[in-house]
Formats: C-alpha cells, structure tokens, sequence
C-alpha cells in the first residue's frame, strides 16, 4: 500500500480508494468524466486572455485542492 500514490501520503485514504485506479472500469469512467469536465470549462475560458486563463486556473487548482483536502479529512 505503500506505493499506491506519490501525491496522497495518507495510508488510510490510500486503502479507500486502492479499487478505483484507472486501470479499472470505474476509474476508466471516472477519467473520462474529469476529461469532459476539464474540455467544459477549457472551451468556457477561451474568452479571456492568456494571463486571465493561467489567473483562472491557476486560483481553480488551489481550490481543488482545499476541496480534495476537506473530502480525504471527511473518510
């Protein structure tokens, strides 16, 4: 379990997700959901500059990662 993730250190969470890896058919569609969701707010931002988009993004990421923190703490 130790080599599950380079980005998730917590061996808890590692165990809870180990059966969603994309090499599975429900990692496969969720892959597949994040890349339709990623193509949706890509084509929503190609409206605004260059600097504006890497602003955009780069605020988004950090979110998501806040986001992804609250939903590990909550297993």
């Amino acid at each position: 379990m130790d080599n599950l993730s380079d980005k998730n250190r917590n061996p808890e969470i590692q165990a809870k997700i180990a059966g969603i890896g994309y090499l599975s058919p429900h990692g496969e569609a969720l892959m597949e959901i994040a890349k339709a969701e990623l193509a949706f707010i890509y084509e929503n931002l190609k409206s605004y500059s260059q600097n504006e988009q890497i602003f955009i993004l780069d605020y988004m990421s950090s979110e998501m990662n806040w986001r992804t923190t609250e939903i590990e703490d909550g297993l």
